[in-house]
């Protein structure tokens, strides 16, 4: 499933927060129809979620926002929204030395109860 597919499926799902994140910016509804190109009789629907909200209109309004699509997901719900202890996971598994990152994730899995953890020991 291409990620486009995936964030159009979840959009459909949950609300939008587009209304939060434009009034958190001390934007009106006026100013973001300009930044997007488009009225704001359709910036006020889409904060209704009136129409569903298609991945082209999700790229539109959060490049105007600043933001990523799954931004727009409501917090609580989206399961694209990383916690920042989450962010942190990751970010020390993307900075791992390639031949470590299976450590780290037999560590997580072993800790999660999904498997058992015995370290690769390097030779040489």
């Amino acid at each position: 499933m291409s990620a486009d597919v995936l964030l159009f499926a979840i959009m459909a799902e949950y609300p939008n927060r587009i209304r939060e994140i434009r009034l958190g910016r001390g934007w009106s509804q006026d100013r973001l129809a300009e930044a997007v190109g488009c009225s704001k009789v359709q910036i006020s629907g889409l904060e209704r979620g009136k129409p569903r909200l298609d991945t082209e209109w999700m790229r539109r309004i959060a490049d105007a926002l600043g933001v990523t699509p799954a931004d727009l997901l409501s917090s609580a719900d989206n399961p694209l929204q990383l916690t920042a202890d989450e962010r942190r996971l990751l970010a020390n598994y993307r900075n791992a030395p390639p031949e470590q990152r299976d450590n780290v994730l037999r560590v997580t899995e072993a800790l999660s109860g999904f498997g058992h953890f015995e370290p690769t020991r390097r030779t040489g």
